[in-house]
């Protein structure tokens, strides 16, 4: 019963997800943190991630915004490493709380959808970001909603944001699941539970990308505001009650 609950909680966040550019984990995670814990939920988070991601870059390949890419992923490896060492030596709460007023004055930013810009963004900007995002991302689990008003402001739309967040994050989410192995937080549970989110999310991937190419860029945008909204109160509800 745990098992097919994971597996339809995976399917509907990495539904919604896809058609929104993130914030699975981010919503997944106060969940599993308040019903299994947080040294249970990241790492599980982490395997399902990884699970999920290789189908939604294949599914949208094409789209790949390689120019930013190239610069995305290094700073995002080198983050995910530092991150998942100190998984364990950080308390999250501070960076919780960070993260999601950030997320939550994006309405504020975007002008509740009515501005297209907020801040200028260029290419290499995404090394230092990747960086901050990603080691963000290995101590509170998730925070790959951080980058969507970067993106937004960058210019990437719709189906390339959704392919390049999912190349990086593939390589983010290898790099902290090999780091959380050499710590041992890889137990027989972590890799249950890791397995049955998975498992749900590659199946809401592939309902979510029908969707996705359907919609026009004004309504991805709303669905991206609307997660980083989410996404910001989650993060909040995991800072103070999960």
């Amino acid at each position: 019963m745990v098992f097919i609950a994971l597996f339809a909680l995976g399917l509907l966040c990495w539904l919604f997800s896809t058609i929104s550019a993130g914030g699975a984990a981010t919503i997944v995670l106060p969940i599993l943190g308040f019903t299994a814990g947080v040294e249970i939920a990241v790492p599980s988070v982490a395997l399902a991630a990884f699970m999920a991601n290789p189908s939604r870059a294949w599914l949208f390949r094409q789209y790949i915004d390689w120019s930013v890419a190239r610069w995305l992923i290094p700073g995002s490896l080198l983050g995910a490493v530092i991150g998942a060492y100190s998984f364990s030596l950080l308390d999250p709460q501070w960076l919780q709380v960070l993260l999601g007023l950030f997320l939550m004055s994006t309405a504020l930013q975007f002008r509740f959808g009515k501005s297209k810009r907020s801040f200028k963004v260029k290419a290499p900007a995404f090394l230092p970001i990747g960086v901050l995002v990603s080691f963000s991302s290995g101590i509170v689990g998730g925070s790959g909603p951080v980058l969507n008003p970067f993106f937004l402001n960058y210019g990437t739309e719709k189906e390339a944001l959704v392919a390049t967040k999912a190349i990086n994050s593939f390589a983010m989410q290898l790099c902290k699941l090999l780091v959380y192995a050499s710590m041992g937080v890889l137990t027989q549970q972590v890799s249950s539970f890791g397995l049955a989110l998975g498992a749900g999310a590659i199946v809401g991937t592939f309902l979510g990308k029908k969707h996705l190419l359907n919609i026009n860029t004004q309504r991805f945008r709303l669905y991206t505001l609307i997660i980083m909204q989410i996404a910001g109160i989650s993060l909040l509800i995991k800072a103070f009650i999960a």
